[in-house]
């Protein structure tokens, strides 16, 4: 079967033996091992890892990257960015791999905990690192991105529901993962499933979950602060709602099939030989035994159905990297289908083996483009420039090398984008007070007010290059370009 004896209460409280946990450990060290020998050096666009600048300077300086701001990656990312280690950035690209490898280890928990020791220790191992080597998943965990902690705090808290169900540490950790990726509320039918139903279990279940999302509550403190990177205006609670909801992507959303990116999504959860055999032994159950699963395990069915809510989800957001919204929903499908590995016993530790060894070349990660485009145009730019940036990789790329490293003070990286917004002119004037910025929308006039002692120069890169898979460790753009108008006297 795949789901664990319905003999067994869903809500008991299973230790996992010391072994499990040896093995857990030895599976979280294994992938950090793999992760670090292929970490990005410094910053990175691989990976469609093109937000990495902006949650870098964000996290530094104490702000709020984009929607839905992210509060819990900032104050760790903080720690992490005072660590004697390389790079700034290398740090963070460290924080994404810790985080990926503990995961990994917290899944083999998970999996013995949910099949009730029915899965062998070295079986839970093997489904783990099926899921750590899998190249969407080891694609995260190598440059600086949010998911890998998203997909930690999941681990947590399918320890926990697998552990006692619906309880207050599993609302606890559901509710910090939803304020590190909205996608996470597609987990809350978990927490419907279980035996216990009495009110003091549904109250501290909520109370757990109310809790778990207090970090939300940071982001107007965030947003008082001088950080340069502060998105939206958090200090109210209209401004709060905004933020924390998202509602700027909800133009993503498109409800429509797109065969490309149904080819592009299936081609991003590539397992290699491991899914062949998973999947051929899950198609070989007999439909009685289907049957009786449906009607005796409804923990299974829910996460069979939240697995495929984040497929649906994946299959209509608009994103270049849409694929990355299939990660929680590919670890729920490990944790159902590893009982699948246990026809191999042993022999299935050899299938993360096959895929490191399939995977290295493209995952390890070398290239320093960030750097170059920085390195090109803080050494173009004239003094007391201000550099108009267009796009994400330009704008993003060049706040982390100015803000966090301290290059070219001299000049001002304003964003042609973000420009359009008050709360963004509001805190480039206030960021800037040598410069003039016009209450009204209008980059003519911000040009204007400086045309007779700061050169105004626009910035970004021309003929960018398709973002292609998050798994795709090519980076993405074209060639810079810095056209500027000097002085008007």
């Amino acid at each position: 079967m795949i789901a664990p004896n319905p003999a067994t209460p869903l809500t008991s409280n299973v230790n996992e033996p010391a072994a499990l946990r040896l093995y857990a450990a030895a599976a979280t060290l294994v992938t950090l091992g793999v992760y670090l020998l292929t970490l990005a050096p410094d910053l990175s666009w691989a990976n469609a890892a093109t937000d990495g600048g902006e949650l870098i300077t964000a996290a530094v300086t104490l702000g709020i990257p984009h929607p839905p701001g992210y509060p819990l990656y900032v104050i760790l990312g903080k720690v992490f960015s005072l660590l004697p280690v390389g790079t700034v950035a290398l740090r963070f690209n460290l924080l994404s791999a810790v985080c990926g490898a503990l995961a990994v280890g917290v899944l083999v928990l998970a999996i013995g905990a949910y099949h009730r020791g029915r899965v062998r220790p070295p079986v839970a191992v093997a489904a783990a690192l099926l899921f750590g080597f899998a190249p969407l998943v080891w694609s995260q965990a190598i440059v600086t991105e949010v998911y890998t902690l998203n997909l930690l705090l999941l681990a947590v808290f399918l320890l926990a529901w697998s552990r006692a169900g619906a309880s207050g540490w599993s609302g606890f950790w559901l509710g910090l993962a939803i304020t590190t990726h909205l996608t996470s509320l597609l987990m809350l039918p978990a927490l419907l499933v279980g035996h216990r139903r009495s009110r003091a279990v549904v109250g501290l279940t909520v109370a757990g979950l109310a809790l778990g999302l207090t970090p939300l509550l940071l982001l107007p403190l965030l947003a008082r602060g001088d950080s340069p990177v502060v998105w939206g205006q958090p200090t109210d609670l209209a401004g709060w709602w905004w933020l924390v909801s998202g509602r700027l992507y909800a133009a993503n959303v498109q409800p429509a099939l797109d065969g490309e990116r149904l080819l592009s999504l299936l081609r991003a959860l590539a397992f290699g030989p491991a899914a062949l055999i998973m999947a051929r032994r899950t198609a070989g159950t007999t439909v009685g035994e289907w049957v009786v699963a449906i009607q005796r395990q409804r923990s299974s069915i829910v996460l069979a159905i939240i697995a495929l809510a984040y497929a649906a989800f994946a299959l209509v957001y608009g994103a270049t990297d849409a694929a990355v919204m299939l990660l929680p929903g590919l670890m729920v499908a490990v944790l159902l289908l590893s009982p699948r590995l246990a026809m191999l016993g042993r022999a299935s530790l050899l299938l993360p083996l096959l895929l490191v060894i399939w995977g290295y070349p493209t995952q390890k990660l070398s290239g320093r483009e960030p750097r170059a485009l920085a390195d090109a145009v803080f050494a173009a730019a004239p003094p007391d420039a201000i550099l108009l940036a267009s796009g994400d990789q330009t704008t993003f790329t060049l706040w982390y090398f100015h803000h966090v490293e301290g290059r070219r003070p001299d000049i001002v990286v304003a964003d042609a984008d973000l420009f359009a917004f008050d709360w963004y002119r509001a805190r480039l004037a206030r960021q800037n007070p040598a410069i003039l910025v016009p209450v009204a929308d209008d980059l003519a006039a911000f040009q204007r007010l400086h045309a007779s002692h700061r050169p105004f120069c626009a910035v970004g890169l021309a003929a960018p290059l398709p973002a292609g898979s998050p798994s795709d460790s090519r980076p993405s753009g074209g060639a810079p370009y810095l056209n500027c108008i000097e002085r008007v006297n």
